[in-house]
């Protein structure tokens, strides 16, 4: 029942981008709770699958080293339609350059979008994304494709009393609108002809590895570090960083528990409730990880999960981040898309005279800061 789930939950995520695209009054707030949610089921299906597939035999042994398997192609689950498989078999053989069977070819016939990546790879690409690149678990991911422009709630006045029969005044809550439109992440890979002697699934696991590595470390570092002109819009450019109101620059040449104190304090409160801290390893471990408060208790804390907390907010980790930043901030007030899912083209051509195939990764992806007041910055210099 797994596979079936999983074509639900796509078809529901089909039906929220049609929405999001054709009305403009649809709550966003509500279908980003349920993207999200759909998003954490959706792995947590994919994750059994994976378990259940690892289990098989057969995978091959010419995948190149520390390179896992978790996909097979050849024993799927029982209730996957047969012309999803043979599709799924005809695209990646087309990549390796194999002759298709009399299914395979009619699958490809009969495929709405010619060499379009089949879901479960997709699905796949997408999770390892999101494996790599923790900031995309926070914002507000969509997957609508082209330009879309979306509602994030700005302004919110809190209810007030209302006196009995008097007229009711509207308060003056603003949203923010965001247009998302589209830059193209692009990386080709190279490999000998030798391809061929793979394994289907072997060759799946080892296109998905690397072409997704190299997309998704770019899309991180947009997240953290694009100067939105001309490119995706990161976290560096959510605010004008102003000593004592937006950031906290360091009083001295290390970092003190005042100057964590004092970025917590700069945070409106009502982006607690999701605020999360995000540094480079290095960062922790060099200059956060020693501090403590008054008690000589350490300000940095394990959270029982292999992570860590600082003051009860969680740290996210990415080499993204300069040495010596740190953000803190509701990520969900991020606004992404990814307009186009990775596309894989593959040519002999271009590695002939190596006797190599070129394979070439793409996909379109834009983000914008919703609301730049979400985020505080410390560092030695704003």
């Amino acid at each position: 029942m797994i596979e079936k789930r999983l074509r639900e939950i796509a078809e529901r995520m089909k039906a929220i981008r049609n929405l999001l695209e054709s009305d403009a009054n649809a709550n966003a707030d509500e279908l980003e709770n349920e993207i999200r949610a759909l998003n954490t089921e959706r792995e947590g299906l994919e994750r059994r699958r994976s378990t259940i597939n690892g289990l098989n035999e057969g995978a091959g042994n010419l995948v190149p080293s520390g390179i896992i398997n978790p996909l097979t192609t050849t024993e799927r689950a029982a209730d996957e339609p047969a012309e999803d498989k043979h599709y799924r078999s005809a695209w990646l053989k087309t990549l390796m350059g194999k002759t298709l069977t009399a299914e395979e070819q009619r699958a490809i016939g009969k495929a709405d979008v010619l060499g379009a990546v089949p879901t479960q790879t997709a699905d796949e690409i997408i999770r390892k994304m999101k494996q790599i690149v923790p900031v995309l678990n926070e914002v507000m991911l969509l997957h609508v494709p082209g330009n879309v422009t979306i509602a994030v709630e700005g302004t919110k006045n809190p209810a007030t009393q209302h006196t009995e029969n008097a007229e009711i005044q509207a308060s003056d809550d603003a949203l923010v609108s965001i247009n998302l439109t589209g830059y193209e992440v692009v990386k080709i890979i190279r490999i000998s002809a030798t391809v061929r002697a793979m394994t289907i699934d072997s060759f799946e696991s080892w296109l998905v590895d690397m072409l997704t590595e190299a997309l998704a470390e770019k899309i991180e570092d947009y997240l953290i570090n694009g100067t939105g002109s001309s490119q995706p819009q990161g976290i560096e450019k959510a605010n004008t960083w102003t000593d004592g109101t937006t950031g906290r620059k360091w009083a001295s040449t290390a970092l003190a528990a005042a100057d964590i104190h004092a970025g917590i304090s700069y945070l409106p409160g009502g982006y607690d409730r999701n605020a999360k801290f995000l540094m480079s390893k290095k960062t922790l471990w060099n200059n956060v990880m020693g501090l403590r408060d008054d008690g000589k208790a350490p300000l940095v804390k394990e959270d029982g999960r292999g992570g860590y907390m600082i003051y009860g907010y969680p740290v996210m980790l990415s080499d993204k981040v300069t040495t010596g930043v740190i953000y803190l901030g509701d990520f969900k007030k991020i606004a992404a898309n990814l307009a186009e899912d990775m596309n894989i083209k593959s040519s002999e051509h271009s590695g002939f005279t190596a006797n190599a195939i070129d394979y070439r990764g793409t996909c379109i992806f834009d983000s914008k800061i919703a609301i730049g007041e979400a985020f505080v910055k410390i560092a030695a210099t704003l």
